[in-house]
């Protein structure tokens, strides 16, 4: 299949797992839009072309600006790969020029998988285990928001904690009043029960609520904040999480691609949904290596070619950081070249060194400027003083 692709937010910092997957298919050519001028994977041998226009709120602008590189490149496919832009682009899908769109959900279900306290309701409604939750407003009173909820208890935005953000563990009431009375909140807030057990995920795209393929992923390193994207994932297979999972896909009517965080509760031993993230996810390379190339197959479904659902390797990953890590511990990983190949992004780093090269010359450069930041500020203070 030749096909040319437009990521339209590749200032997302995903890009480069999609680019990963993408640039594994011969015929597809990966053209990438982005509000930010110099990102690390402008320099990737795999863009066949990179435009810049300055961030906008206005919505119109922006999709005036995506219609110009569509007619520019011959674009076949738009692929969005942030919940931001795959909204705005479900919001005004007549306004892009041809029948060029990935796989959407309409807005409504989109909203529900992306709102976790509409979320919450959509999956009571439709008898699908989550842990007790409760929407949190500042005007009512505490003792009435967590009469039904038992300790430990998480609190996070309803919208947003991408990546962890704003999402913190509290092991008594104390504790939370205490962190309410100090934080003013951006937007409204979940209160939800803490499940024990271990966490897990799925993967999926999907096609009018049918998943056409999917992995799942169990964390076997999580990061130093749990909440946090996982280090290192072990691929399995777990028929009632999968049950589970179709069962919130056929009731979304979903459409293209999500990832869903769930927890295997040990004290009433089943899968609880804990969110869904309504675009592409961290661990794509690790899909990729297990034997599922979520983006390609994200084409072919909206070109409307048929696959068979592939089948994916019961492997272990490590991504960079979780592999630093490990070899901290373990120096001998260091000469286990087949793993670190085979169960690790290092080949997709090799193949493409420059968006890494310029990624961490610029960490470099912004660490370098902190601490001479710091060193006038402390000649400053000692001149001061005489």
């Amino acid at each position: 299949m030749r096909v040319s692709v437009l990521i339209p937010d590749g200032e997302s910092h995903l890009l480069i797992f999609v680019i990963n997957s993408l640039s594994q298919i011969k015929g597809i050519e990966i053209h990438v839009m982005s509000n930010v001028k110099f990102i690390s994977m402008r320099s990737s041998r795999y863009i066949a072309s990179f435009a810049y226009y300055p961030k906008t709120e206005n919505e119109q602008l922006w999709i005036t600006n995506v219609n110009n590189v569509i007619i520019k490149h011959k674009i076949d496919l738009v692929m969005p790969i942030f919940e931001n832009c795959m909204e705005t682009i479900i919001k005004h899908k007549k306004s892009f020029v041809g029948e060029k769109l990935c796989l959407l959900p309409d807005l409504v279900n989109f909203g529900k998988a992306r709102n976790k306290w509409l979320l919450t309701q959509h999956l009571l409604l439709n008898n699908i285990p989550f842990p007790k939750s409760v929407l949190y407003s500042p005007n009512e009173s505490l003792t009435l928001t967590l009469e039904n909820l038992r300790f430990p208890i998480i609190i996070k935005p309803v919208i947003g904690s991408g990546g962890g953000d704003g999402v913190y563990l509290f092991q008594n009431r104390d504790e939370l009043e205490s962190y309410l009375h100090t934080k003013k909140f951006d937007c409204a807030q979940i209160i939800q029960e803490y499940v024990k057990g271990y966490d897990i995920g799925c993967s999926v795209l999907c096609k009018s609520g049918n998943i056409l393929a999917f992995t799942i992923q169990k964390a076997t390193m999580l990061n130093s904040n749990p909440f946090k994207p996982w280090l290192g994932v072990e691929f399995v297979y777990e028929e009632d999480l999968y049950a589970i999972v179709e069962r919130l896909m056929k009731s979304l009517t979903w459409y293209g691609v999500a990832h869903i965080d769930l927890k295997y509760d040990v004290d009433n031993q089943t899968f609880k949904i804990i969110e869904v993230n309504t675009r592409f996810w961290g661990s794509l390379d690790a899909s990729l290596i297990a034997g599922v190339n979520f983006p390609h197959l994200y084409c072919l479904a909206s070109k409307n070619e048929s696959f068979e659902t592939p089948q994916y390797k019961n492997i272990n990953y490590l991504n960079l950081k979780g592999l630093a890590k490990t070899l901290f511990k373990d120096k001998s990983l260091l000469f286990d070249f087949n793993f670190i190949m085979k169960n690790t992004p290092v080949g997709f780093a090799l193949k493409d060194p420059l968006p890494i090269i310029f990624k961490y010359m610029v960490l470099s450069k912004n660490v370098f400027f902190v601490k001479l930041k710091a060193k006038f500020k402390i000649i400053k203070m000692i001149q001061s003083k005489y």
